[in-house]
């Protein structure tokens, strides 16, 4: 198991964002995380993720994991290839993963976050945890501001990493290109409850 959420419960003054959410993503697996905008599915991620403690119930992850945030997370200061070997200043040949997804993700080495547009802003914060190759790899709206033939894009790199044997549990709000390797949608309603559809 690379991922399981047991009995996780969250709530924000009075109101329960996450309720008694069970789930579990395998190596090798994608799942789909929806709900409208500001039902929790980033809350969600961000305890998944390491970043936040549930109130109540048990997380199990990896212990390396990369994670895209629906804002971009970039630093302002430095360049698109300088933002990705500080992320992956740990691994082997940082600065050849860097080269390699910049390319994939048509970026300019020298461009920094104010000179990128929103869409290629978005493009370099998913080549950052892409680049990491981490066994759990978590994508809070990785197909906000790109057009359909990247939407399309990302979705092959998400099943590329999912053939690879890693676990992703990506979110999104919109009806998007589905990759071909995620088999369940999952969708938070009011209350925090998390709903299997498929």
């Amino acid at each position: 198991m690379t991922l399981r959420l047991v009995s996780v419960s969250k709530s924000f003054a009075g109101r329960a964002v996450l309720s008694d959410v069970s789930l579990a993503v395998e190596a090798g697996e994608s799942v789909r995380l929806t709900g409208p905008s500001g039902i929790g599915k980033s809350t969600l991620l961000g305890i998944a993720a390491g970043l936040a403690a549930p109130d109540s119930g048990r997380i199990e992850r990896p212990p390396r994991l990369a994670m895209a945030f629906q804002q971009d997370a970039l630093l302002p200061w430095a360049d698109a290839f300088s933002n990705l070997t500080y992320a992956l200043a740990a691994l082997p040949d940082a600065k050849g993963r860097a080269r390699t997804w910049l390319d994939a993700f048509d970026l300019a080495a020298d461009l920094t976050p104010e000179k990128m547009s929103g869409g290629m802003r978005r493009r370099l914060s998913l080549a950052r945890a892409f680049a990491a190759g981490a066994p759990l790899l978590l994508l809070d709206e990785p197909f906000a501001f790109l057009d359909a033939p990247w939407r399309r894009r990302i979705a092959r790199s998400i099943d590329e990493a999912a053939a690879r044997g890693t676990a992703v549990l990506y979110a999104t709000h919109q009806a998007e290109e589905t990759p071909e390797s995620t088999r369940r949608t999952l969708t938070l309603a009011e209350g925090g409850r998390l709903i299997a559809l498929g």
